[in-house]
């Protein structure tokens, strides 16, 4: 039996590729004019590999003791910034959610908590800001760390992608880097710095990124499950 799947389809693909996400959804991504017929026989090769790949998400994200089901967080690890948040949630008369940060790193979640979709959303938009008051300033420290200047930072929720560069030096930030460790944030970091000279993938930026961080090479195959630390409220 084949499992649930769906497809999305991408002008910049190449060729047909395959997503598991924390959740364990599955998409297809295709090129263009795909014919999407051929999509079940693809699936029926891929059964031993998402199969793996499911285990082996489910294994990793034990072990980095992340929360994998539906409910609502009762502790929050922002692993990046050293916090580690207790949540607690009061339902009101007041609509919607807010949100208040007490001492010794409680979040109080106040309104209608009763609707976990609202709560969800709250705490993506609490996250979202937390990444723009800590993560910015840290991506410009590191810029002037190794003198590779940046026009300006963007902080967005993005499905795959840990960070990107433009061609006019704008690096928008996953918000998401929070949950990963420090050491892992530090090299998107200057992954995407080096992007300000090289804006492609050729041996001349990874040399560079080598010249800033000589171990990247473990840290990018690291950075490949490390969605594995993301909990799942945060992917919906």
């Amino acid at each position: 039996m084949l499992p649930n799947y769906t497809v999305r389809e991408s002008r910049r693909a190449k060729h047909v590729s395959l997503k598991i996400s924390v959740a364990g959804s599955l998409e297809i991504i295709v090129p263009p004019g795909f014919d999407q017929k051929h999509i079940p026989e693809i699936l029926q090769r891929k059964q031993p590999w998402i199969k793996r790949i499911t285990e082996q998400m489910r294994h990793q994200q034990a072990l980095a003791g992340v929360e994998t089901s539906e409910k609502l967080p009762n502790q929050i690890d922002l692993r990046a910034i050293a916090e580690t948040w207790q949540v607690e949630y009061r339902t009101t008369q007041l609509p919607g959610i807010r949100i208040t940060e007490q001492p010794s790193f409680k979040l109080i979640l106040s309104g209608d908590t009763a609707n976990q979709d609202t709560c969800k959303l709250a705490l993506q938009r609490w996250t979202t800001r937390k990444a723009r008051v800590h993560l910015i300033p840290w991506l410009k420290s590191v810029s002037k760390e190794f003198d590779l200047p940046f026009e300006q930072t963007l902080i967005r929720k993005q499905k795959t992608r840990w960070g990107s560069c433009s061609s006019a030096k704008t690096i928008s930030i996953n918000c998401k880097l929070l949950f990963l460790p420090d050491s892992l944030v530090r090299y998107v970091f200057i992954h995407e710095l080096c992007h300000t000279i090289h804006l492609n993938h050729s041996s001349r930026f990874w040399n560079l990124v080598g010249n800033y961080e000589p171990h990247y090479q473990q840290l990018d195959d690291s950075l490949r499950d490390a969605r594995c630390y993301v909990p799942l409220w945060m992917e919906e």
